[in-house]
């Protein structure tokens, strides 16, 4: 206070800046912490969690990509293991040549 009684107004307003500034800055960290909270919350809860149901139906598609089974009795037709199935692709990729693309003047022909 200065001498008459009366406070230093620049001073004043002062303090109140460098208080204010320093509470926005205080509610914007909290406002980030709580966001940052709530996301590692929902990955916990929601996404690392697999559901009964989905879990389940993987583990049926695997279990089709990965058995045999006869799929028509009457026509022969039987389903086998995609890793099985892959190789077999390969192998009569590898035997037979891919046919010849027909050329530009064939295709205009028509």
């Amino acid at each position: 206070m200065r001498e008459g009684g009366e406070p230093n107004a620049p001073l004043t307003a002062l303090v109140g800046i460098v208080f204010a500034i320093g509470l926005f800055v205080v509610i914007v960290l909290l406002q980030a912490f709580f966001y940052r909270a709530e996301q590692e919350e929902n990955v916990r809860k929601v996404v690392a969690v697999a559901p009964q149901e989905l879990s389940q139906l993987r583990a049926q598609q695997q279990e089709l990509l990965h058995s045999y089974k006869v799929v028509d009795q009457q026509k022969g037709v039987v389903a086998i293991p995609i890793d099985l199935a892959m190789k077999l692709v390969v192998q009569e990729a590898g035997r037979s040549a891919p046919a010849p693309l027909p050329s530009a003047s064939a295709v205009k022909g028509r």
